[in-house]
């Protein structure tokens, strides 16, 4: 009679804690830390399908926000702020600007290489090696193993073969994501799209790129740009595709690498 009764009770714990599961599970999202040793940490979210979701990213004094995307199942994002301890949350919106955490997590991150981490392909630099950009990338330097020459080469792609999209700014929302291929395809954009399309066809060949945000007297109000890591030096160089494809015609000596006095820096991914 005993076992029977021991057999029952666990019976019910199994189909009790088989409910919790199935019910924590459709509530909340998970990150997914298989990769951070490259830099990347993977998000899934799983919840009310009318909330303005934001994945936060902090370490130290350091703090990274993003929007997380409805249309996609699972988001990749940067660990740019190198080795050590990050604290990373999903947010949900309740009203106005005032979020409610959803869940969160500390993770201790030990990076295989510092400048890998810029290699990796992340929401905002959102690429594969089967996209039309990508395939252009082999193609063009198809022909050299040198990195520095391959970034010379691409950047002579970008420039010598795009247009600003002077009126696309003023008609995009806040959660604005370039769509790399369309970038491509179209030819046309603007300072978030391009420097984006290069870092891709950069990160693809293997050469690390940064994708940075910040100000230049180069350029009005927010502007985009790229590092790229420059091997043989062992330092980043900064290069402003957006600004020279605008001026290569009336200057066509302008010189690729840019002088950091002209460049500060606010945000890198």
């Amino acid at each position: 009679m005993k076992s029977k009764i021991l057999i029952k009770l666990i019976l019910m714990a199994v189909i009790l804690l088989g409910l919790s599961v199935t019910s924590y599970g459709s509530q909340v999202t998970y990150f997914d830390t298989g990769e951070t040793a490259k830099g990347v940490l993977h998000v899934t979210y799983k919840g009310a399908a009318d909330k303005r979701i934001k994945v936060m990213i902090e370490k130290e004094e350091r703090k990274y926000t993003y929007d997380l995307r409805r249309s996609v199942k699972k988001e990749s994002f940067p660990l740019q702020l190198g080795s050590g301890t990050y604290k990373v949350k999903i947010l949900e919106n309740t009203s106005g600007n005032n979020y409610r955490t959803v869940a969160a997590e500390t993770i201790e991150v030990k990076l295989q290489d510092e400048q890998g981490v810029f290699l990796n392909s992340v929401q905002n630099i959102d690429w594969t090696q089967d996209m039309e950009s990508v395939k252009k990338a082999a193609a063009l330097t198809k022909d050299t193993k040198a990195l520095e020459e391959k970034a010379k080469i691409l950047y002579t792609h970008m420039v010598g073969g795009y247009a600003y999209d002077y009126n696309k700014l003023a008609t995009l929302p806040s959660t604005y994501l370039p769509v790399i291929d369309a970038t491509f395809r179209d030819k046309k954009g603007i300072c978030y799209d391009f420097s984006s399309l290069y870092a891709a066809m950069l990160r693809s060949q293997g050469i690390p790129s940064k994708l940075v945000k910040g100000y230049t007297p180069n350029a009005e109000g927010y502007h985009a740009w790229n590092e790229v890591y420059d091997a043989s030096a062992k330092g980043w160089i900064i290069i402003d595709t957006t600004y020279d494809l605008q001026v290569i015609k009336s200057k066509p000596k302008v010189k690729m690498i840019k002088s950091e006095r002209d460049y500060q820096k606010v945000n890198e991914y």
